[in-house]
């Protein structure tokens, strides 16, 4: 029982550590000083000690039992954070004044509860730590205000309430217009204290908004946008782009104020490029963007630099097209009819690295149609340097110049026909003799093989041919030979080529015939290569389709052979080469009959001994003839088809029969596993 009113600090600290049965460690200087009692009486141990922990903290001190200690010390505010022990979550056991300890979260997030809980801890000792990892909280400060946070965690630490999902049809605005209006308005009630949980999503697609929010809120989420969704004015309005070209300023409109899922009713522009305007339609939320856009953009002042744009050419080669383009500009094709005169510049000579190098000045009436142009010959594009409105005129002649040109199916077929007939005829005679001691030996000798009349055997014949052997051995020998040889020969060629419209197409089909060269000095001569000779079919057409699918072709034909032996090899043999040019029209697929080139050739040879082979009747048998008789005849006909399909489906056509009369197949072999032992 205590019957003062006041009482040592020091005295209340030993009262409490013999009452409580604990161990204390302390500085008795910093518990100088005397307490006031709230009343006099009887007090508890705990009480007591209750009292003497109020009288620490207003001290700036606190008991506290650091880790693996049985008892308790006391230390500074600043450092009872770190001296503590963590206690159990619900502080069983836990006796110090201050105190810490991890409480675990199981329906909130820790981060969202740190402002409700900083409330209930003391400005000078409430510490509090979030642990996302775990979504838990650290709690340290004296146990009262400890106590007090655990009841508010007990209340907010709550499961929270399914969200409710609701899709809601919007008629008259966009479905990404109407996020935007609510994404406002929750920010604002945000600003003022006035959150809300749940939240709107644009649906494109289907014109309508999805709802997710608490139930409490789904009928704020519905009026509101009930509220918003009314019709707006539409209006059309004409913007004419100054700076800019028309075409990227259209494009800049787009990307800038169109926006997506816009309802059709409420936007539309139209690229009027003979006024040179854009004509939009819209609400006049949009024309507003819409005119703040085209002003900026005409308050630009002009720079020195000047835009770069690249067509790609898709259908013809990008050299044609530039040189194209280059004729129309300088025909002034895309001045401006607007712009002031400005006179021509005298040229202008500059000292370059290899001599003086000309610059032409500007020789065009007006200005405005100053563009540079260059080809990508890598990507087939078309680089363009020069004005806005220019580049996008030259965009449109681009399109109306690359169009697809017709491509043009060669078909020749080469036919030459050969007819050759030889006949020879030929007799030898042989006598041999002798008189007064003297041999003698009379012949008319052709080659035909004629046997030695002092040989006593005839031997093989060689010579082909009907022949007739007569041997008298020691007195004569007589051979007779009869040989006729006929040929006949066909050569059939079908070459076909795909050429572009109006350009030259050659199929050849020759032979090389090599020949030596012979270089001689005082010393030695050298025999080398001297070089080849052609001979065969040149065949040569420029196809040029017309109106109506007319196709006028220029060709070439030329045939060539050799028509001997060489007189020896350090020269060609000799070489005869027929040619025919000419040009025709004929309608699409029929053929072009070149034909009717037809040589021949008569020869007769007859070799004889002199005087008696003109002797009649016995003068046959000193004579050997030939008569040779040759006739070729060559026919080429031309058939030209026009491939015009988009999608080539005639030259698909063309080349699946070529395929069936080779017996191929129009797919690529097909690889398949093999096992290699």
């Amino acid at each position: 029982m205590l019957s003062e009113s006041e009482i040592d600090l020091a005295t209340v600290a030993e009262m409490c550590v013999s009452g409580l049965g604990v161990h204390l460690e302390y500085d008795r200087a910093k518990l100088d000083g005397r307490i006031s009692l709230d009343r006099p009486g009887n007090f508890t141990p705990r009480e007591l000690w209750d009292v003497f922990n109020r009288e620490l903290a207003a001290r700036s001190l606190a008991s506290v039992q650091p880790p693996g200690h049985a008892g308790f010390k006391i230390v500074p505010l600043a450092d009872a954070a770190s001296t503590a022990r963590v206690e159990a979550p619900n502080l069983s056991g836990a006796l110090a004044g201050y105190v810490k300890l991890v409480v675990t979260l199981d329906h909130r997030k820790a981060e969202e509860l740190v402002e409700a809980l900083k409330l209930a801890l003391s400005k000078a000792g409430g510490q509090l730590t979030v642990v996302r990892e775990s979504n838990a909280l650290v709690l340290s400060d004296y146990r009262p205000h400890v106590d007090q946070a655990l009841r508010v965690l007990n209340l907010l630490d709550l499961p929270t309430p399914a969200p409710v999902t609701a899709e809601v049809l919007v008629r008259e605005i966009a479905p990404l217009s109407m996020a935007t209006l609510l994404e406002r308005v929750v920010n604002t009630r945000k600003a003022i204290g006035a959150p809300l949980s749940g939240t709107a999503i644009a649906l494109p697609e289907s014109s309508s908004m999805l709802i997710v929010a608490p139930a409490r809120e789904v009928g704020w989420w519905r009026a509101t946008i009930a509220e918003f969704d009314r019709p707006e004015p539409i209006t059309t309005l004409h913007y004419t782009p100054r700076r800019f070209g028309l075409a990227e300023t259209a494009r800049l409109v787009e990307a800038t104020v169109r926006r997506e899922g816009q309802p059709p009713s409420q936007w539309k522009m139209v690229e009027d490029s003979l006024t040179g305007t854009l004509i939009i339609t819209a609400t006049p939320r949009i024309h507003g963007e819409v005119q703040a856009l085209i002003s900026r953009l005409n308050d630009v002042e002009e720079g020195p630099r000047r835009p770069l744009r690249a067509f790609s050419i898709r259908n013809r080669r990008v050299s044609d097209v530039l040189a194209l383009l280059e004729g129309l500009l300088d025909a002034g094709v895309l001045e401006d009819p607007n712009a002031p005169v400005e006179t021509a510049r005298p040229a202008e000579a500059v000292q370059g690295a290899t001599g003086p190098i000309t610059r032409q000045g500007n020789s065009r009436p007006r200005k405005g149609a100053e563009v540079t142009l260059a080809a990508d010959e890598a990507t087939n594009r078309i680089l363009a340097f020069g004005e806005a409105r220019v580049l996008d005129e030259l965009g449109r002649l681009i399109e109306e110049v690359d169009v697809r040109e017709a491509q043009v199916l060669v078909e020749a077929l080469v036919l030459s026909l050969s007819e050759s007939k030889t006949r020879e005829l030929g007799v030898e005679l042989s006598k041999i003799g002798s008189r007064d001691g003297r041999s003698w030996n009379l012949s008319s000798l052709f080659g035909l093989g004629v046997p030695d009349p002092s040989g006593s055997s005839i031997p093989a014949q060689v010579a082909a041919g009907a022949s007739a052997v007569v041997l008298d051995p020691g007195e004569f020998s007589a051979v007779v030979r009869a040989l006729e040889s006929l040929n006949e020969g066909r050569s059939l060629t079908i070459p076909k080529v795909l050429v572009n419209n109006n350009v030259q197409a050659t199929l050849d089909s020759t032979l090389q015939t090599p020949y030596a060269s012979t270089n001689a000095s005082n010393t030695v001569a050298t025999t080398s290569f001297g070089g080849t000779l052609d001979a065969g079919t040149r065949v040569t057409v420029k196809p040029q389709v017309a109106d109506g699918d007319q196709i006028a072709i220029e060709y070439t034909v030329s045939l060539s052979s050799f028509v001997g032996e060489a007189l020896s090899a350090e020269l060609p043999p000799p070489r005869q080469e027929n040619r025919l040019t000419s040009a025709v029209t004929i309608p699409d697929g029929f053929t072009v009959v070149v034909g009717g080139l037809e040589v021949e050739t008569e020869g007769e040879a007859e070799s004889r001994v002199p005087w008696l082979g003109s002797v009649p009747l016995v003068g046959e048998l000193f004579k050997d003839r030939s008569k040779t008789r040759t006739k070729s005849r060559f026919f080429v006909f031309l058939r030209c088809n026009v491939i015009r399909a988009a999608r080539f489906e005639d030259l698909k056509y063309e080349s699946a029969r070529a395929l069936d009369a080779a017996g191929l197949d129009d797919v690529w072999p097909t690889l398949e596993p093999r096992v290699i032992r």
